[in-house]
């Protein structure tokens, strides 16, 4: 009787330790169904981060390179002129170079002319800036090597 009641006491601790492995298993799938989410969830705030970043230095990037035109081109205060232009027109492309600038301060040009001078040009002296011309190089110089 002792071996039936040894094979009883087995079977129950089998299935005891059955039932705890079980318990373990379910446990462990619910951590990592809960890492997983977790997991997305990072991914999908980190990807909106690195969209958002982009989308601003961007746009630093566009204002920028439209002040630096608009002082090219004569702007009496580059910064009026850049809050009111319309950017649909510029972008940057693949090399990361923007497109578009000329086009739509000539275009902001024709349409708001009061927010231009006359064009800056090097060698006269505009308001309180002096522009210098460029140097001329000189003739050369007869060398005598003896």
């Amino acid at each position: 009787m002792s071996r039936s009641e040894d094979n009883g006491e087995d079977v129950e601790g089998l299935r005891q330790a059955l039932a705890e492995a079980r318990d373990e298993v379910k446990s462990a799938r619910q951590a990592i169904a809960e890492a997983e989410a977790r997991q997305e969830e990072l991914q999908r705030t980190h990807e909106e981060t690195v969209s958002r970043v982009k989308q601003e230095s961007n746009h630093e990037v566009m204002v920028a390179a439209l002040r630096a035109e608009a002082m090219r081109m004569g702007a009496h205060n580059p910064d009026d002129v850049v809050r009111l232009i319309n950017m649909t027109g510029i972008s940057r492309n693949e090399d990361g170079a923007i497109v578009g600038v000329t086009e739509v301060l000539e275009q902001t040009r024709n349409e708001r002319a009061y927010l231009f001078g006359q064009t800056v040009r090097p060698g006269y002296s505009s308001g309180t800036t002096v522009g210098h011309p460029a140097p001329r190089p000189g003739d050369i110089e007869p060398f005598n090597a003896r």
